[in-house]
C-alpha cells in the first residue's frame, strides 16, 4: 500500500512538471514587461501617441486580480484617420513538446465602434513580418472572453506569440487583454502512467479488503 502511494505520488508530480507554465502573465505591470523579454511595437501608420498601457478600471475591470491588472490599447495608437498595427509579443519560449496559449480579451462598449484583433506565431522572431496570424476578429464588449491557441508538436525550436490590435483608428476606441499563459502540452503517455498508477492504488485496496 505504502509503495503504491509513493508512485501515485511521484507520478502525480510528473504530471504537474508538465503544466508548468513557459510564460505566465497577469499584467500586474505594463511597464516592467520589457524587462521579462516582452516587445511591445506600435507599428500604427501614421503612430498615434500611445501604445500599450495598464488597465483603466474605470472603462471595466481586470479579468482577475486588482481591478487594474490588464494590459489595454486605444485608438490613440494611430493618428486620426490611421491604421491601427500595435503588437504585443511574448518572450521566446519552447516548442519541443508543442505549445497551448490561452489569454483574454474584451472592449469598450461604446455606440458606434467596435475594436478588432488577431493573434499568431512566429519562429522567435520579434518582426511582424515573422507571424503567421489569424484573421482579424472583433472583440467582445459583454464581458471577457478566453481564447486558445496551439503550437502542434513535431518541431524544435522556440517560438514567440502576438496579439495585434488592428483596425480603423477612427472606427475604434479601447481594448484590454489579461491572463495570458504559454505551457507545453502535456504527453499523452505521462497521463496513461499516472491513471496507470491510480488503478494499481485501487488494486492494492482490493486485495487487502479481500
Amino acid at each position: 500500500m505504502k509503495k503504491a502511494l509513493a508512485a501515485v505520488a511521484m507520478l502525480g508530480m510528473m504530471a504537474s512538471a508538465h503544466a508548468d507554465y513557459m510564460v505566465k502573465e497577469g499584467f500586474e505591470s505594463v511597464s516592467a514587461l520589457s524587462g521579462k523579454g516582452w516587445v511591445m511595437n506600435n507599428a500604427s501608420t501614421p503612430a498615434g501617441s500611445l501604445g500599450w498601457f495598464g488597465g483603466d478600471q474605470q472603462i471595466f475591470r481586470a479579468q482577475n486580480g486588482t481591478p487594474g491588472s490588464f494590459i489595454a490599447s486605444s485608438y490613440n495608437a494611430a493618428a486620426v484617420g490611421g491604421t491601427l498595427a500595435n503588437w504585443l509579443i511574448t518572450p521566446e519560449f519552447s516548442i519541443d513538446q508543442g505549445a497551448k496559449v490561452s489569454f483574454w480579451a474584451r472592449a469598450d462598449g461604446l455606440d458606434g465602434f467596435s475594436d478588432m484583433f488577431s493573434f499568431g506565431f512566429s519562429d522567435g522572431s520579434s518582426a511582424p513580418a515573422a507571424f503567421s496570424m489569424t484573421a482579424a476578429e472583433t472583440a467582445g464588449t459583454d464581458g471577457w472572453v478566453r481564447y486558445e491557441a496551439r503550437f502542434e508538436k513535431g518541431l524544435t525550436g522556440t517560438a514567440r506569440f502576438a496579439l495585434l490590435y488592428t483596425g480603423d483608428a477612427d472606427s475604434s476606441n479601447y481594448i484590454g487583454f489579461d491572463n495570458l499563459r504559454v505551457s507545453a502540452i502535456p504527453e499523452p503517455s505521462s497521463m496513461l502512467i499516472l491513471g496507470a498508477g491510480v488503478m494499481g492504488l485501487v488494486a492494492a485496496r482490493r486485495r487487502k479488503r479481500g
